[in-house]
């Protein structure tokens, strides 16, 4: 796992600026939740630690790397989206391992690897099944086993739990929490909802027009 730090981010959208200086340090190890209201920029936050949009000005720190000018795929990040992002011509099996095969792992290594978190995440009578083939909590249990199954440095989490119903969301919040807590992870975790930012976070980024408010 690694530190993150985020110094003075901007990012205009047509001569707007949905980020400005935002700043904020992440201990490795820990879970920050940015929490705001919709079109506040966390989003936009968590995409440019991804290297999914570019910054405007800042630097992004990952470890001891700076990582503004690397792709998404040399950043050693994995992220969670808010609609699961499976491929659905795929079982659950290939779908937790094709980041794994697309790294050219050994065929062995990569079922091994696919079977531990299956096990992690009680996916194992899942593992054949196409993603149309589940339920929502099933769907996003796979979503988050192919983050897990890369071993990354940083989990980015978008709203990875607003598709779930009332109950199902509290039940994968608490797994949420055990599994971080396992993995020792590193997780920058985005949401609106303010109970769950409450329930997840070692600690809030509250976000408002682009801004760190608190």
């Amino acid at each position: 796992m690694a530190s993150v730090s985020l110094n003075n981010l901007n990012k205009e959208f047509g001569g707007m600026l949905a980020v400005k200086n935002l700043s904020v340090e992440i201990a490795d190890g820990e879970f920050l939740v940015f929490v705001g209201p919709s079109g506040c920029g966390k989003t936009t936050t968590l995409r440019m630690v991804a290297g999914l949009e570019s910054l405007s000005a800042g630097e992004i720190r990952i470890g001891d790397r700076i990582v503004n000018d690397l792709p998404p795929g040399e950043r050693d990040v994995a992220m969670v989206f808010q609609n699961y992002a499976l491929y659905s011509h795929m079982s659950v099996r290939k779908n937790l391992g094709f980041a794994l095969k697309a790294r050219k792992l050994k065929g062995t290594e990569i079922e091994k690897r696919v079977l531990r978190v299956a096990k992690m995440l009680d996916l194992q009578e899942l593992l054949d099944r196409k993603p149309r083939q589940l339920s929502g909590g099933q769907r996003q249990r796979v979503a988050l086993g192919r983050a897990i199954v890369r071993n990354p440095q940083v989990f980015l989490m978008d709203e990875p739990l607003s598709n779930l119903d009332a109950l199902l969301r509290l039940r994968t919040r608490k797994e949420l929490i055990e599994l971080t807590r396992e993995l020792k992870s590193t997780v920058i975790y985005v949401t609106p909802d303010q109970v769950e930012a409450m329930t997840l976070g070692h600690r809030l980024a509250v976000m408002n027009e682009g801004e760190v408010v608190q």
